[in-house]
């Protein structure tokens, strides 16, 4: 006899849902147990109660009592996960097909993940894939089978530091700035950014941006959705070149998406008095409140 469809899957299709929230969950279960939310719902509690008898007998042999546990935690997983990603489901046709290995990757991986944070991470991924396939690459599939809650954490809590959405001044990680003793206050040193590195979500080296000046008379460096601005101080330099930085990768600015870094109004003041562009200054209008 093989192992019964666990009881978690009879809940979720009969959870109340939005119309393409319905479809989105239908396919889930279709895919796990080749039976649809209607079938479920025809079946009812008399079905439900099958399968939880079922469970509940398999007291002999001890492996198969184990593994009916390990299963139902598993499926647990799947279904909070599941119902994590319904609010995000805005695609009215199913469009995921058998090879889409990143979604199937994910679902498959999601069954080992108890973890709150994580399981909204990875249930916005979902959703995100199931809405526009193709939006998420392997190599996000690898990173977020590497990532736990502690790293997660950790990488939110650097990109509270990021300008321009995904750049990371290299100076923050150097020693005799000003704002060396704020980083360690935040507990954010350059042995984290390894660490995010070696996991892909930050490339490894630090790099710089440049541009021709004529193109760049006025540049608006951001932080959040607030901006500083600088114009040209020195009419011999012929570049734009911002100071190096460490920027987010690919699969950095996609997880990034899903998370809620914190606006650090401390560390935009020190920006606007500190970070320095060779020949440009800082504008007239933007020097209000500077000290």
């Amino acid at each position: 006899m093989g192992l019964p469809v666990p009881k978690v899957f009879t809940d979720l299709g009969q959870a109340v849902l939005t119309k393409v929230a319905d479809k989105f969950v239908d396919f889930i279960i279709i895919k796990y147990t080749g039976k649809s939310i209607k079938v479920f719902q025809a079946e009812g509690d008399i079905a439900a109660d099958k399968i939880m008898t079922r469970w509940e007998v398999l007291e002999k042999p001890f492996w198969l009592q184990a593994e009916a546990k390990k299963m139902n935690r598993q499926y647990s997983n799947v279904e909070k996960i599941v119902l994590k990603a319904t609010p995000h489901i805005i695609a009215t046709e199913n469009k995921i097909t058998e090879d889409n290995d990143i979604f199937w990757g994910l679902l498959e991986h999601s069954k080992e993940i108890s973890n709150d944070e994580m399981q909204t991470l990875i249930a916005k991924i979902i959703a995100g894939e199931y809405n526009s396939p193709e939006t998420y690459s392997m190599s996000t599939l690898q990173v977020i089978k590497m990532l736990d809650k502690k790293t997660l954490n950790i990488f939110e809590d650097i990109c509270c530091f990021l300008i321009n959405g995904d750049h990371l001044p290299a100076f923050l990680f150097s020693s005799g700035h000003s704002l060396e003793k704020f980083m360690k206050e935040k507990n954010i040193d350059f042995g984290k950014l390894q660490l995010l590195q070696s996991l892909g979500l930050f490339f490894p080296n630090p790099m710089t941006w440049n541009a021709e000046k004529q193109n760049i008379e006025d540049y608006a460096l951001s932080y959040f959705s607030e901006k500083i601005l600088y114009s040209i101080e020195n009419e011999r330099v012929t570049t734009l070149s911002l100071p190096s930085f460490y920027q987010l990768s690919p699969v950095g600015e996609q997880i990034l998406k899903h998370l809620s870094p914190r606006y650090i109004e401390d560390y935009y003041v020190w920006i606007k008095n500190n970070y320095k562009i060779r020949g440009y200054k800082l504008k007239e209008s933007n020097l209000v409140g500077l000290n």
